[in-house]
C-alpha cells in the first residue's frame, strides 16, 4: 500500500474514533430573587437515576460547587457502587461573592478580617439555598427529605450558621475545617446550644479536623443528635476537601449500608435495621430491593419459609414484582412442598448461654494434635459468659481468626460454638468440643442452618486438641 494512502486511512480511523464526552454534571442557571443575580449550579445524578424509576434519591449540597462538587460526586458515585453510601443527587454551588455569602453578620467587637473584601451575607444566602435552590431541586428531581450540607472553610462556617439558624432545612453537615474563628466563636456557640434543643434531634454533624465541641459523639438514635469528630491527617488546608468528604459521607451515612446477619437471629431480622434508621433521620427510608432479595434467599435456605413469605410481599409491595422476585416465589412454593433433608439441622440459640462456670473444663489455649499450625482455639472468662477466640488454617486461603459465637454447654458436657464461615448464608459450622479422659479435646464439625452442596469433607472432620500454657 503507497505510504500516501496508509496516511490517508490512519486519518480517517482518527476521525471516525474522535471520542466522545462523558457527562459528570449537568449545570444550571437559577436567577435568584433574595440575592439579586442569576447563581450557578452543578448537579451530577445517580448511576440508576432515570425517567422509568419511582426511586427518591437523598440530596447532597456542596458549597464552593467550582472546586468541590467533582470531587463530591466522584466520591458520592464511587461508595453507592461499592453499597458504602446511598446514592445521592449532588448539587454544587458555584460562587459569585464568597466572603460575602458564607460569613455572618460581624459582632460589633469582631473587624473585618483584611482578605475579606465584603461580609455579612450569609442570611441572605442561606434563604437563596432553603427558599430557591432546594425548592428548585425538588421540583426538578425525584428528592428524598434528606438533606447533607458540605462546607469547607468558610464554607463550613455557612453550615454551623445554618445548623444554628434554620436547623430543619438540612438534616445532615460534613464541617471541614470551617472558619469557626469568625466572631470569636460566636456561631458555634449557638449551634452547640441548638443540638441541645429538640429541633435538632435528627441532625447529623460530621466535624472534619476541628476542635472539639464537647458534646456526646455516642449517641445514635432518634432521641439525639448523631455527631462525630473525624480526622483528615497529613494534608494541607486546601487539599483537605477530598479526605474529609470521604469520611465524612462514609461516617453520616454509616447505618445506611445493609445489615450483616447476626449468629442467633432469624435473617427477617436484617430489615429491622431499616426500621430503626427511619426514626433515626425522621422519614421512611426505602429498602433496596438487593437488601430484599438477600434477606428472601437467606430466608429460604435456612427453612423459615414463613419469613421469606413476609420478605417477598414486602418487597412486591415496596417495588413491584420482578424477575427476581417471581423466581425466588416459585422456589419457596418448591421447597415448601419437599421434605427436610436429613442432613439439614436448624440453627438454634438457647435463651440463656453458657456462665464461665458451666465451661470451666474447656477454660485455656488449645492447639490441634495432628497438625498443631493449622488450628488454635483460645477459651476464655468475659464477665459472666465465655468467648471462643478461633485461629484456623482453611485449606487454599488465608487464616482465619475471629471471637467466635457461643451457643450453648449441652447435658453431656460438650461445648457448641460456631465458626462464621459461610457468606450469604444463615447458617454456621458449628464446633462441638468434648474433653476426653486423657485431657485431650476431640471437636467435630457439624453444619447447622443450611444443607451443604458437594461433598463438604472439610465441614465435617474431627479434630483432636492439646492445651498449652
Amino acid at each position: 500500500m503507497p505510504l500516501n494512502l496508509i496516511a490517508l486511512v490512519g486519518m480517517l480511523a482518527l476521525q471516525a474514533d474522535a471520542g466522545s464526552s462523558v457527562e459528570i454534571a449537568r449545570s444550571y442557571r437559577i436567577p435568584s430573587r433574595t440575592l439579586g443575580e442569576t447563581r450557578v449550579i452543578d448537579v451530577s445524578l445517580p448511576a440508576s437515576y432515570g425517567s422509568d424509576s419511582t426511586l427518591r434519591y437523598p440530596v447532597l449540597v456542596v458549597l464552593d460547587g467550582e472546586y468541590e462538587q467533582q470531587i463530591a460526586a466522584t466520591t458520592a458515585r464511587f461508595y453507592a457502587e461499592t453499597s458504602q453510601i446511598p446514592e445521592l443527587i449532588v448539587v454544587g454551588v458555584r460562587n459569585t461573592d464568597r466572603g460575602r455569602d458564607m460569613t455572618p453578620a460581624l459582632l460589633p467587637d469582631f473587624p473585618l478580617p483584611p482578605e475579606i473584601a465584603t461580609a455579612g451575607g450569609a442570611d441572605r444566602f442561606l434563604a437563596f439555598l432553603g427558599d430557591e435552590l432546594l425548592p428548585y431541586i425538588d421540583r426538578r428531581y425525584r428528592t428524598a427529605p434528606m438533606r447533607v450540607l458540605v462546607g469547607h472553610s468558610l464554607g463550613g462556617l455557612l453550615g454551623i450558621y445554618a445548623l444554628s439558624h434554620r436547623p430543619a432545612l438540612f438534616t445532615g453537615y460534613i464541617l471541614m475545617e470551617p472558619s469557626s474563628w469568625w466572631n470569636r466563636g460566636h456561631e458555634v456557640d449557638q449551634a452547640k446550644a441548638i443540638l441541645r434543643e429538640p429541633a435538632a434531634k435528627h441532625a447529623r454533624v460530621m466535624m472534619v479536623n476541628m476542635e472539639s465541641w464537647g458534646l456526646d459523639t455516642t449517641q445514635w438514635g432518634s432521641g439525639g443528635p448523631m455527631i462525630r469528630e473525624l480526622a483528615a491527617s497529613g494534608e494541607t488546608h486546601s487539599s483537605m476537601a477530598l479526605t474529609g468528604m470521604t469520611k465524612g459521607l462514609r461516617a453520616i451515612f454509616a447505618d445506611f449500608k445493609p445489615a450483616q446477619w447476626q449468629p442467633g437471629t432469624r435473617p427477617i431480622a436484617m430489615l429491622e435495621s431499616y426500621d430503626s434508621l427511619s426514626a433515626r433521620v425522621g422519614y421512611t427510608v426505602p429498602i433496596p430491593a438487593d437488601a430484599f432479595a438477600v434477606v428472601a434467599r437467606m430466608s429460604l435456605d435456612s427453612r423459615h419459609f414463613d419469613d421469606a413469605a413476609r420478605v417477598l410481599d414486602r418487597w412486591e409491595r415496596a417495588w413491584g414484582a420482578s424477575d427476581e422476585s417471581r423466581q425466588l416465589r416459585q422456589r419457596l412454593t418448591r421447597e415448601r412442598a419437599t421434605p427436610q433433608p436429613a442432613s439439614f439441622i436448624p440453627l438454634e440459640f438457647p435463651s440463656r448461654r453458657p456462665t464461665a462456670q458451666q465451661a470451666a473444663a474447656f477454660i485455656g489455649h488449645w492447639v490441634t494434635v495432628a497438625q498443631p499450625d493449622t488450628h488454635d482455639v483460645v477459651i476464655r472468662v468475659s464477665g459472666d459468659s465465655i468467648i471462643v477466640h478461633d485461629r484456623v488454617q482453611q485449606r487454599g486461603i488465608d487464616w482465619f481468626a475471629g471471637d467466635d459465637p457461643v451457643i450453648q454447654v449441652t447435658s453431656d458436657g460438650t461445648l457448641e460454638w460456631g465458626l462464621p464461615f459461610f457468606r450469604g448464608l444463615a447458617a454456621l459450622i458449628v464446633l462441638r468440643g468434648k474433653i476426653e479422659s486423657d485431657g485431650t479435646m476431640v471437636v467435630t464439625r457439624q453444619v447447622r442452618g443450611w444443607v451443604p452442596r458437594g461433598p463438604g469433607s472439610d465441614l465435617n472432620r474431627t479434630e483432636r486438641f492439646r492445651r498449652v500454657p
